[in-house]
């Protein structure tokens, strides 16, 4: 599910640092980068949208959408900003890891950075985040774009399984011992074969000024919660949250983009998408595995600022 990820580290990017203390039971203050649309960009005055929020997958971090955040700036004229949201990136580490956290933590960094007219785009893990904070603040949300990830409330036990063995092949590696990158990359060969889902993982592993290599990703917190990522939210679950026993439902127009060779959105997952998103369309990249928005860029940009810029 992770191949052919592409990472393209800008210079021109506004990046933002944040502490990486252990936080538990509060929201923690998001890392962040910013793309502002160039001389280049599309002038459509007709577009509510002003700002767009991009959330990455689990193993991932804000510079996955390096590339597409760049052409989607110019194609939207719209802020873009790049999150790392809990235990990932350069953000904070919690013991605490579940989708209302990481949707505390979206609303926190949307209320400190004054963010209005906001679409927010998240893949996979991301795009959970997204649904329930679109679902839980829906008049702070004016488009939602979710790709390849359903509001489906059952685990996936292939995925939790190759997410843990993943987890605990990283965490059993003596980083002490660790000397060069290619020490850790043939460490996780035997449980993760494939050259691109490897160079991805490995973005997670960071060198300190003495030559100390180490984790990015907060391995433990992830092993301990990775059962409540592997799942949505129940009705229940959001209506204690948000304290009301109204249906459930984000009415505004929100755009599901698929994977044709993909499973993580399947057809028994059309009800519940039309329950909670009641106008929602759903935009189908036959060829294409969970990855689509680095398999092709182009297209995924051509198909979201469309959306975007529709009236």
């Amino acid at each position: 599910m992770f191949r052919n990820i592409i990472l393209n580290i800008s210079k021109n990017n506004n990046r933002y640092y944040c502490s990486s203390k252990i936080n538990s039971g509060k929201a923690v203050d998001l890392k962040f980068i910013t793309r502002s649309p160039t001389s280049n960009a599309v002038i459509n005055s007709s577009n509510e949208i002003k700002n767009i929020v991009l959330l990455h997958g689990l193993f991932g971090s804000g510079n996955n959408w390096n590339k597409i955040s760049k052409l989607l700036a110019d194609k939207t004229n719209c802020k873009i900003f790049q999150v790392d949201q809990r235990n990932h990136g350069q953000s904070p580490h919690s013991d605490e890891f579940s989708y209302r956290s990481m949707s505390d933590d979206l609303d926190q960094f949307i209320n400190k950075q004054s963010i209005e007219d906001l679409c927010i785009i998240g893949h996979s893990m991301g795009g959970r985040t997204a649904m329930l904070y679109s679902l839980l603040n829906p008049t702070k949300v004016k488009k939602l774009i979710v790709v390849d990830i359903s509001p489906r409330q059952s685990t996936s036990h292939r995925h939790n399984l190759e997410f843990r063995n993943i987890l605990l092949r990283m965490k059993s590696m003596d980083l002490s011992k660790t000397k060069k990158r290619t020490d850790a990359n043939d460490w996780l060969l035997p449980v993760v074969e494939d050259n691109n889902v490897r160079s991805f993982l490995l973005t997670n592993l960071a060198c300190d000024e003495d030559g100390n290599y180490f984790w990015r990703i907060n391995i433990d917190a992830l092993l301990e919660n990775i059962d409540k990522i592997d799942s949505f939210p129940s009705d229940s679950e959001i209506k204690s949250i948000k304290n009301s026993t109204s249906p459930i439902e984000f009415t505004k127009d929100t755009l599901f983009i698929k994977g044709g060779l993909s499973n993580f959105i399947q057809n028994e997952d059309f009800p519940k998408m039309r329950q909670l998103f009641p106008n929602y369309e759903l935009n189908v990249f036959e060829g294409f595995e969970h990855w689509l928005h680095s398999d092709d860029p182009l297209k995924f940009v051509e198909v979201s600022s469309d959306f975007i810029n529709r009236e």
